[in-house]
């Protein structure tokens, strides 16, 4: 199927949360996606420049399939379901670049969940540990445990002390090291945990629903209340996504740089990467400026940047960098010379250092400010800690 018909297909995918499944012409899935809205992000691979990877397996993409999620947490989870099912080519390459991570639950008397790379399973003891995954994106998973905490409280401490630690009081978990939940209750939460990843909300709505009609026969009131938000927040989700689909992004891949040094000396730069609006820590790289003396940042934005698209890294759809227009001339130079056609972003602190003066190397929409910001904070803190470590090192 050729790209024409191909984007005929797309023009009808709804702009919801969900899975994307790429599928060969002999009809066999080839690469399974998630996104935040399947028709922005499918599109997007029609409309930007693309890494010799993502080209290759576009060049094999006869057909495309969707299933839509009620949020992008369901997207998250079922996306790793779905790869762990069909084990597509193509997510097999993509996993190959990356350490893969999984949820881990401990079966101790009060069960621990938390996240750990593939190379940590090994250090885990026991027969047929509880693991979910692999997942990718530990940001996408981490977004994932947050809202599932917030419905279902749970333990991730390493070690049960005696009092409660922070998740304990904002009520992120039932503190069972203050004895505030009984062994059984706590561990029929863990199970509504493993039925969420398993995809089993309906079981987890019975559940919660169960436990208010018996709370409030009691008439334990306050914690029937307890009850009743989490079933709330349940219920929402749908609703609490859409509000942010809102207000992300539709560039779905934000690269943000950074120069940090002092008149010069131990200069590092910085790149990160934002993917639907979310960082993506396994993508930064950092980059340590040879040659160039004196507060060249220009020149220091340059050479990083030369330095990245020498890579065969996924390209961006967006570039942001910590400066004006002097930063932003240089990008564009950058990339006139290698033939992108990328958009450009400057976010510079105005003339009294009190307002974000946006520099941009086409027209943007000015509704994703509050994205650039956050994308430009990045860029800043992990360029500075580089900067420290080197200083410190020279000392």
């Amino acid at each position: 199927m050729k790209d024409t018909e191909l984007r005929q297909i797309i023009k009808n995918f709804p702009e919801t949360p969900g899975i994307y499944l790429m599928k060969n012409a002999e009809g066999k899935i080839i690469y399974v996606g998630k996104a935040t809205s399947l028709k922005l992000r499918i599109m997007s691979y029609f409309n930007r420049s693309l890494s010799v990877k993502t080209h290759s397996q576009m060049s094999e993409v006869a057909d495309i399939d969707f299933i839509e999620t009620e949020s992008t947490v369901e997207a998250i989870l079922l996306e790793s379901q779905l790869i762990k099912k069909y084990n597509p080519r193509f997510n097999v390459k993509e996993k190959d670049d990356k350490s893969k991570i999984y949820v881990h639950i401990t079966k101790e008397k009060f069960p621990r969940i938390y996240t750990l790379r593939e190379t940590d399973l090994i250090n885990i003891s026991g027969k047929n540990p509880i693991l979910y995954g692999p997942f990718i994106s530990a940001a996408s998973l981490d977004l994932a445990l947050e809202f599932i905490r917030k419905i279902i409280p749970y333990r991730s401490c390493k070690v049960i002390s005696r009092k409660k630690c922070l998740y304990g009081f904002i009520g992120l978990c039932d503190a069972p090291c203050e004895n505030l939940i009984l062994q059984n209750d706590y561990k029929r939460n863990i199970q509504l945990v493993r039925d969420f990843f398993e995809g089993k909300k309906s079981r987890i709505f019975s559940s919660l629903r169960r436990e208010l009609d018996k709370l409030s026969r009691a008439r334990e009131y306050e914690k029937a209340a307890v009850v009743r938000d989490r079933i709330y927040a349940l219920e929402h989700l749908k609703q609490i996504f859409a509000i942010k689909r809102d207000f992300q992004t539709k560039f779905d891949r934000v690269e943000g740089y950074d120069i940090s040094n002092i008149s010069g000396a131990h200069a590092t730069g910085s790149m990160v990467v934002f993917i639907d609006g979310m960082p993506e820590k396994s993508e930064y790289r950092k980059f340590k400026i040879k040659n160039i003396k004196g507060a060249n940042d220009t020149g220091m934005f340059s050479q990083i940047l030369a330095r990245r698209f020498k890579n065969d890294w996924d390209l961006p759809n967006l570039i942001l960098v910590d400066g004006g227009k002097g930063q932003v001339s240089a990008t564009v130079g950058v990339l006139k010379k290698i033939d992108l056609n990328i958009p450009v972003v400057g976010l510079a602190k105005g003339p009294d250092r009190k307002k974000d003066e946006l520099i941009t190397s086409r027209v943007i929409p000015r509704g994703e400010i509050e994205l650039f910001k956050r994308v430009r904070d990045e860029a800043h803190r992990f360029a500075h800690g580089y900067y420290e470590k080197l200083h410190r090192k020279s000392l």
